[in-house]
């Protein structure tokens, strides 16, 4: 009975025309190239289902056709893969380096990285035993512009394209700290890059302040941040330690990565 429940809430939820569109794709991960008739065949779909997802995951550059009109998986699939091994590298070298903030300053401490609507988004996290601590989770989603991560990852990787995407993009004011002046904001990410560390003061939550620092890689490019963020009061009052913690931190974990200066 618990099966035919589970088999009824599975089949509720799945969306077909995206079930068969990845089957596709799992199929074309096994071969060397295969044509519309021998794919239908295979996953018994008609020929103009398999022609449309074809259209669309070529036209998305997931797929190309070759000569011989054979379909095969693109190269973009070793760019989506490199990202989530690199993640997987760096949730593994800097993971005790935020084990050892939350030991040396009983504050929460994130990795963060940005993705291209600018969000920042925690991939791993190491939390305060405090009773008052930051409401964070894995995969959460944060508004560049209202934290430290979001701060110091532009800061570090700003550009004429990169401006041009923070001063289209919507400013949604969290606290009455919370900057929403393009023009202000760029200063702010001038002054991040000069001084080395980036700060959320109460810009995404009142009471709390946090503190980011950049993680570079072999190439010198910034490609996450490590924060540690706490109430106000203590953060205040422990801010030289806790920017000496995140400076070294960030030299041993960029070097980790093989980064040289």
């Amino acid at each position: 009975m618990l099966k035919d429940e589970n088999t009824e809430k599975d089949e509720k939820y799945l969306l077909s025309s995206v079930y068969n569109t990845l089957e596709v794709l799992d199929l074309l991960s096994q071969h060397d190239g295969l044509g519309i008739a021998e794919i239908s065949k295979s996953l018994k779909l008609s020929k103009s289902s398999v022609f449309r997802m074809l259209y669309t995951l070529e036209k998305k550059d997931f797929v190309y056709k070759t000569s011989d009109a054979k379909y095969r998986l693109s190269v973009k699939f070793a760019h989506y893969g490199s990202i989530v091994l690199d993640n997987l590298n760096i949730i593994s070298i800097v993971k005790p380096y935020l084990k050892k903030l939350v030991e040396d300053h009983n504050e929460t401490a994130h990795l963060g990285i940005i993705d291209d609507d600018l969000d920042v988004i925690f991939i791993a996290k190491e939390s305060s035993t405090s009773s008052i601590q930051m409401t964070s989770r894995i995969g959460k989603k944060m508004p560049f512009y209202a934290t430290a991560t979001g701060k110091i990852l532009l800061a570090y990787n700003l550009d004429d394209e990169l401006e041009k995407n923070i001063k289209n993009h919507v400013f949604i004011k969290f606290t009455e700290n919370t900057i929403t002046d393009y023009t202000e904001f760029i200063k702010l990410l001038n002054e991040t890059k000069e001084r080395g560390y980036a700060k959320d003061l109460e810009e995404s939550e009142d009471g709390l302040t946090c503190y980011a620092v950049p993680v570079m890689d072999i190439s010198g490019k910034v490609i996450a941040g490590i924060s540690l963020s706490g109430p106000t009061v203590r953060m205040e009052k422990n801010k030289e330690n806790i920017l000496n913690s995140l400076k070294e931190i960030s030299n041993e974990a960029s070097r980790n990565l093989g980064f040289k200066k």
